[in-house]
């Protein structure tokens, strides 16, 4: 685990520079932050090999890129019995979906739902197919419930207000 109380001030705004800009150069965030090239290079480094940094990446437009139709699915395991070895665990059945192509997050929740999927098609067509041909069809899956998102009002992986004066 990181130690996280060496996330003072400096590290915190630099970390917020590169949420908004992941492309951002060092000297650009020194400049920012009122620290030099390589004291900001060497807390970068220092958060990406603690794992505070996961990685860097492009947010793709689903819509450009043929993928508008967005559903948020809650799943429920139907889970390992002995002398059924064709049912996964929900830890197996969470590691085979997420490398379906479709499905861009998976969560292990509590309550009545056991995981949520959020799953991006070019059509609803697809996502039938998806959801009928595919998720139904797998001996894990006891029952679904689908919701199609209709309008998007925010979607981020940024962790906001990290610091007090945001």
């Amino acid at each position: 685990r990181p130690n996280l109380s060496a996330l003072d001030d400096i590290n915190l705004k630099i970390l917020k520079l590169l949420q908004e800009d992941c492309k951002l150069g060092v000297q650009k965030i020194s400049e920012c932050v009122g620290k030099g090239i390589s004291t900001v290079h060497a807390r970068v480094k220092i958060m990406e090999q603690s794992g505070i940094i996961k990685q860097y990446s492009a947010i793709l437009d689903p819509v450009l890129l043929n993928r508008p139709t967005l559903a948020l699915i809650f799943v429920t395991i139907r889970y390992r019995v002995p002398g059924e070895p064709d049912l996964l665990s929900q830890k197996d059945f969470c590691q085979e979906i997420a490398l379906h192509p479709y499905v861009q997050e998976v969560f292990v929740l509590s309550g009545q739902y056991d995981v949520f999927l959020k799953v991006r098609t070019k059509d609803v067509e697809e996502m039938n197919r998806f959801i009928v041909d595919f998720l139904r069809e797998l001996p894990a899956v006891d029952r679904t419930l689908t919701m199609f998102v209709m309008d998007n009002f925010l979607e981020t992986q940024e962790l906001r207000r990290l610091m007090d004066d945001d």
